[in-house]
């Protein structure tokens, strides 16, 4: 018969975990290079505790990325750790990756919010991506000047103003949708 519905969510779920955990990792390496457990507080804090990698789950992706080439890893034998770099080839995994998730990012919240439109559930509206330009400087633009990244997060923060707004509107739309559908529910006999 094959996997319940809940083993195949578990393993998409371990796959996806997989995947942003390889992000992470490539990620805290473009500002420098790192050993392990600096590597898990850097991820956890820059993902602000979304991805917080323990040594089981480190050690053998490190392994994985560094056979790949995208990594590169030293031993201080002084200091008795691994240090890692990323590789130009880690570098550019890395932008392709990043740009490829921006672009799945965009198609699904176009999408999500056409079906809650065409549920009555809010108005046609064109969602704008929120942090993608901000996301591409700070992120990919390693030598953004300051002046850059005050833009790029001032930007950001005007997004989120207007993303506020955007969600209380929809929120007040729902609201609206689910008390007609209770007063049409006490009209009926």
């Amino acid at each position: 018969m094959g996997s319940t519905p809940e083993e195949i969510a578990s393993s998409w779920r371990e796959q996806m975990r997989r995947g942003y955990l390889n992000l992470a990792i490539l990620f805290v390496l473009t500002k420098g290079p790192l050993h392990g457990y600096e590597m898990m507080k850097r991820i956890s804090e820059w993902t602000l505790g979304m991805i917080t990698p323990t040594a089981g789950g480190l050690y053998p992706t490190l392994n994985r990325l560094e056979r790949e080439g995208l990594i590169r890893g030293e031993w201080k034998l002084k200091e008795r750790r691994k240090v890692y770099r990323i590789t130009e080839k880690g570098r550019e995994v890395f932008r392709k990756a990043v740009e490829r998730h921006f672009k799945l990012a965009s198609s699904i919240r176009r999408w999500f919010f056409k079906e809650l439109a065409d549920l009555k559930l809010v108005e046609e509206i064109d969602v704008p991506s929120v942090m993608e330009p901000a996301i591409r400087v700070l992120l990919l633009k390693e030598d953004a000047s300051r002046e850059e990244r005050i833009e790029a997060l001032e930007n950001l923060r005007e997004r989120f103003e207007t993303l506020s707004l955007l969600l209380s509107k929809m929120t007040e739309q729902i609201r609206l949708r689910i008390e007609e559908l209770k007063s049409s529910q006490r009209s009926r006999p």
